[in-house]
This record gives structure tokens, C-alpha cells and sequence, in this order.
């Protein structure tokens, strides 16, 4: 542990509290200027009790540059968060919070926030040498079904070598905001299980959804990978594509997180930006929301099918294989040294599984998405969502006679979403 903070530490946030010697889940919630945070404590708090305890850090963060006001609400919300954990206490769920102000322009955001807590349990773990233990992150807008930590902890209970674990989720689609609202995070939601679903359908193996309220890791494996970035977005794409290529990542179909579907542009991307930017391009419900051509990924399937096979290939048939790949892959592949690029995973793999592995770290979920917006721009358009998800549907065999209206094509993607790894 002392290695892991060596190298990768930032700062010195720590807990007072001793923490229970049985101790097997801790989860993080990064809080910036949020005034709801007592709803996602109130849910954590009624979940169903667990075997071993819990517990809950609250990060509490600004940067040296934010504003008065920004100052003042995260105020607030610790003093409040402060007196409702006073008044609510349970053996096996133990609440903290951890106030991390000023901290660098440079850094700050959430990616850092996440850090600063998952590094706190990772420490707090350590004191009781519990290396299996699981810190789970999530959001300060988030609630959770009463089974959330009894079904995290039997997880990883019964999953035993699981490094980590994707954790089912579902936007609220109805409640106090506008039509247009819902509207915009349906088609949100619709675009990410269209992805996950679609990067599923070529073959990837790193399919998993990577959503930074909705994603658990083992102590261990948190520290062996380098812990988590400080990035500003995007923090949980970039740490959980470290985390896959170790293997046994698995899914939590049997619990739910219901992240907020409300607007935000604290970051340039993610689910609140999106709903933003949505609403912004859809005002008047008129301008459908358009995702990636399906025939992007029916093309990438074709070089995934045929991965393999470059391990015996000379450098002139490996040209020649991928000579017989889509246009689209050709192109991107010949741009990318394709050639060069396996004669090196040959030359550092002794057997034909440690070249796939290799091949795998390199055509990752980085390279993927590279693969995806350069055939997006220039061999296949964006097409409308609801078209996009019907050629996914008939891609896996589970096309329905028309198109639905989008709440129940929403409904038809979550259920495969949810049961198609089993």
C-alpha cells in the first residue's frame, strides 16, 4: 500500500474513525454543489442490511477558483449531510465525510474527487488487510433499489476471482421535469445500451458499460492498476479500460442505480451534458437524436472475427488479410501501421493466447471509439437512434415487426442489456 501512494497518492485525506475489522464494501460519492445529497444517503441508509459493514464517504469538493456560491452550497451540504448522519446510525452501515476545498485549478473535478475517496478506502482497507475488499463508486444525485448492497456484497461474495463489476442502471424516464426532458434521456439511454449492446454484437470483449456512479472494483485491483485518474471527464472510461484486460470483469444485473436525468455542463460529456446538449438541439421535439451507423459496427465485427488469424501471418499476408476486410476497416488499419503493429505483438506473444490478449490492449476501447468516429465521418452517416437500435435488434436475432415508440424500444434494450451475458 505504501508503494501505491508512493506513486500514485495525492494529498493526505484521511479518516479519523477506526474502521470495523470485517468491513467488506466501502462506497465513494464525489459531492460538488449538490443540493440533494441527503436523498442518495437516505437510499443507501434503507437498503437491506448487509452480513459485514459498510461504508459510505462522502467527498465533499471545490477548486481554489470556484465561485462564492459554489463555496456556500457545499457548505450547506455538509452541514446538513453532518447532522443527518448524526441522526442516523446502524451497525452495519457507517457514514463519513471527507472535505476536500481548494483544491488545483488544474486537477479538480471529478475524477480527482473520485480519487481522493477511492484512495481513502483503499487505505482503510488496508488497515485491516481486507486486499478482496470493494469500493464502489457513486454519484451525489443517484438512488439505489433497497437490494443494492446486499447484492454487492453476495457478488463479490460468490464471484470470488471478479476484479470489478459494471452495475445495472436505469434513468428515471417520468417525474416532476418537462416532457422534453425525458425525451432527451431517453434517447440518451437508448444511445448508451445501443453501444454497450452493439461493441457486444462484434465480439469485443470489453463490452461493459463504464459509468462512473455505476462500477465497483477490488481494493487489489484498484491499487495494482494505479488507482483512479484525476481526470475532469471521462474519468470512468479510462480507469475501467485498465481494469478489463486483467480479466473476470463481470456485470450486477440483479440490483439497479437510478442516476439523475438532470441537466448539468460541469463536464463536457456524460449524462448530464448530454441531457443538456439534447434539449438545447431538440427544443421542439421536431429534431430527432442521431447515433452511429449500425454498418460501423458490422464492419468491425469482420475484422474481430478474423483476429485471430494474424498470428501466423507474414507481413505481406497480413496485408493481404486485411485486404479482404470492409473498406472502412482497411482504411483505418493501413493508417495505424497495421502491418508493423502485429508483427510486434508476434514477436512478444509465445503462443496464440498472448497474442489475442495483446491484440485486445492494443485495438482497446480507446481504439475502438477512434475506429468508430472515423468511419462516422467518413464512410457512414449518423442515422436517427430509433433506426440505429432496430439494425442492432435484427443484428442479434431479435428484430420486432416495427419500430416501437421510444420509451418501449428503451424498455426492449434495457431487458437484453440486462440478460444477454447470462
Amino acid at each position: 500500500m505504501s508503494v501505491y501512494f508512493q506513486k500514485f497518492g495525492f494529498g493526505d485525506y484521511n479518516i479519523t474513525n477506526k474502521i470495523k475489522p470485517d468491513t467488506f464494501l466501502s462506497v465513494v460519492i464525489p459531492c460538488y454543489n449538490e443540493p440533494d445529497l441527503l436523498r442518495t444517503l437516505q437510499s443507501l441508509f434503507d437498503c437491506s442490511e448487509t452480513l459485514f459493514p459498510v461504508e459510505v464517504t462522502v467527498v465533499i469538493n471545490s477548486s481554489e477558483t470556484d465561485s462564492e456560491e459554489v463555496l456556500q452550497q457545499n457548505n450547506k451540504t455538509q452541514s446538513k449531510a453532518a447532522i443527518w448522519m448524526s441522526n442516523h446510525k446502524k451497525e452495519k452501515i457507517i457514514f463519513h465525510i471527507l472535505n476536500a476545498p481548494n483544491l488545483p485549478a488544474k486537477h479538480a473535478g471529478v475524477g480527482l474527487a473520485r480519487k481522493i475517496g477511492m484512495d481513502c478506502a483503499a487505505m482503510r482497507f488496508c488497515e485491516i488487510q481486507k486486499t478482496d475488499g470493494v469500493i464502489i463508486c457513486l454519484d451525489a444525485d443517484c438512488t439505489v433499489a433497497n437490494n443494492y448492497l446486499c447484492e454487492l456484497e453476495n457478488h463479490f461474495i460468490k464471484n470470488k476471482n471478479t476484479t470489478g463489476c459494471s452495475i445495472y442502471f436505469e434513468h428515471p424516464l417520468s417525474g416532476d421535469l418537462s416532457e422534453q426532458h425525458y425525451h432527451a434521456i431517453t434517447d440518451y439511454e437508448l444511445f448508451l445500451r445501443y453501444y454497450r449492446l452493439s461493441l457486444f454484437n462484434t465480439g469485443f470483449p470489453y463490452h461493459f458499460h463504464t459509468i462512473g456512479s455505476s462500477m465497483a472494483v477490488r481494493n487489489n485491483v484498484y491499487q495494482k492498476q494505479g488507482g483512479m485518474n484525476r481526470r475532469k471527464a471521462g474519468e470512468d472510461f479510462y480507469f475501467l479500460h485498465k481494469v478489463f484486460p486483467l480479466g473476470n470483469f463481470t456485470e450486477l444485473n440483479t440490483t439497479c442505480v437510478y442516476p439523475s436525468a438532470r441537466e448539468s455542463m460541469r463536464v463536457p460529456f456524460g449524462t448530464g451534458s448530454a441531457v443538456t446538449k439534447i434539449l438545447k438541439h431538440e427544443s421542439n421535439l421536431s429534431e430527432e437524436y442521431k447515433s452511429y451507423n449500425f454498418n460501423i459496427f458490422k464492419d468491425l465485427k469482420k475484422l474481430f472475427d478474423v483476429g485471430h488469424v494474424f498470428y501466423e501471418l507474414s507481413a505481406e499476408k497480413i496485408l493481404s488479410e486485411v485486404d479482404q476486410l470492409p473498406v472502412s476497416v482497411k482504411t483505418f488499419l493501413l493508417q495505424n501501421n497495421i502491418s508493423e503493429k502485429i508483427i510486434e505483438l508476434q514477436d512478444n506473444s509465445a503462443s496464440s493466447t498472448q497474442f489475442l490478449n495483446r491484440f485486445w490492449r492494443w485495438f482497446d476501447g480507446f481504439m475502438v471509439l477512434k475506429f468508430v468516429h472515423f468511419a462516422r465521418d467518413n464512410f457512414y452517416a449518423n442515422e436517427n437512434i430509433e433506426v440505429c437500435c432496430d439494425n442492432l435488434l435484427y443484428g442479434l436475432s431479435k428484430s420486432t415487426n416495427q419500430i416501437p415508440q421510444k420509451k418501449q424500444l428503451l424498455f426492449l434494450m434495457r431487458d437484453i442489456d440486462r440478460n444477454i451475458s447470462l
